[in-house]
């Protein structure tokens, strides 16, 4: 759908809400709208890449959207995202800010593109947290040479003199690979999503679970799921049906948990499930399953979770990007990590 075809009614439409309300939501005004329906609106919106008409693009002379800032995230699919995305919201919104907020659905391309649309419409500032590491120096040059202030948030990149705010991910994976370990597992697989690979963070957390391992003179084992590979032709699927024996498994982003129990039944732990789970970040189970029941002999496996702190995470990023509006030239670059807690599931350990 071209963008010349999308409006408000039609987002409203599709939300089954009214006009009025989606356009107070992307506006970014004051209106009693659930966290659950406001996500679902922005989603719409930037699934038909909606473009608001007016003055902003048709007058040269515009001085651009003052007092506005970007949040582009990779996807909008899971509660820790939506959970930022409410945050920065809110938070801007009490320092005299509206937000933009883009979907980048896991595409890069799709991420430069929103970024070439923020240069475009002057924004103030812009919080990004990157689908790809690969990337984030292109991403940095660009803002750099615009003269866009920009936090990264969620990732770190590997360039000096960012400014990013985001977990202590090595340390959690730490914490919660020895959680397994004091339970007397000893066999621990280490699963991680292909697309995950590229990105800091991911390396980071793989480190932990391997000095975790090492720590207790253990060896460790990771592999990499890929969703949209058959399973029987993986590495994962031969190492799972293998002589080795794993008693726990630990995924490394909670929300590859579906995958995990796509890949179960194909493996000769269908047959026992004995084996227990740590989860890196909370999840959502899907609805199907919760009603059905569906999965529940592996839900119930998950022992302990890393939980990270979203809200905490948004709002620091968000302050710190106003800080750098207000400083300009003179702010000095900061990073921040936050803490994770460790949140035992099993036998009433706290």
């Amino acid at each position: 759908m071209e963008n010349k075809q999308v409006t408000l009614q039609t987002i409203a439409d599709m939300a089954h809400v009214s006009k009025a309300l989606v356009s107070r939501v992307l506006n970014n005004r004051e209106v009693r709208v659930s966290a659950e329906k406001r996500t679902q609106i922005l989603r719409i919106a930037n699934e038909l890449d909606y473009i608001p008409s007016g003055q902003i693009f048709t007058n040269a002379a515009n001085p651009g959207l003052q007092k506005t800032i970007a949040f582009i995230l990779p996807h909008l699919d899971y509660n820790f995202m939506s959970t930022m995305a409410d945050t920065v919201t809110r938070d801007a919104y009490e320092n005299g800010y509206s937000v933009m907020i883009f979907d980048g659905k896991n595409d890069s391309s799709l991420e430069m593109r929103y970024l070439d649309l923020c240069h475009s419409l002057r924004v103030s500032g812009i919080i990004l947290d990157s689908f790809s590491s690969a990337n984030n120096k292109k991403y940095i040059e660009k803002l750099t040479e615009w003269g866009i202030p920009f936090v990264f948030i969620d990732c770190y990149p590997n360039v000096p003199g960012v400014s990013f705010v985001s977990s202590y991910n090595k340390e959690g994976m730490f914490r919660l690979t020895e959680s397994l370990i004091q339970r007397g597992h000893k066999n621990i697989l280490s699963i991680i999503q292909d697309k995950s690979t590229l990105t800091n963070v991911s390396m980071q957390r793989l480190n932990g679970y391997f000095e975790a391992m090492d720590k207790y003179g253990l060896t460790g084992y990771n592999e990499i799921i890929y969703p949209d590979r058959e399973y029987s032709m993986q590495p994962i699927y031969s190492l799972m049906n293998s002589s080795v024996e794993f008693t726990a498994f630990i995924i490394h982003t909670a929300s590859d948990i579906r995958y995990f129990c796509e890949l179960i039944p194909s493996t000769k732990y269908a047959e026992k499930l004995n084996f227990e789970i740590g989860a890196f970040d909370d999840f959502n189970i899907p609805f199907s399953d919760y009603i059905t029941r569906r999965n529940e002999d592996i839900y119930d496996r998950i022992v302990s979770v890393i939980s990270q702190r979203p809200k905490e995470i948004a709002s620091q990023a968000v302050h710190m990007l106003l800080e750098n509006i207000k400083k300009g030239e003179s702010f000095l670059p900061k990073q921040i990590f936050i803490d994770c807690d460790l949140i035992y599931l099993a036998d009433g350990q706290k």
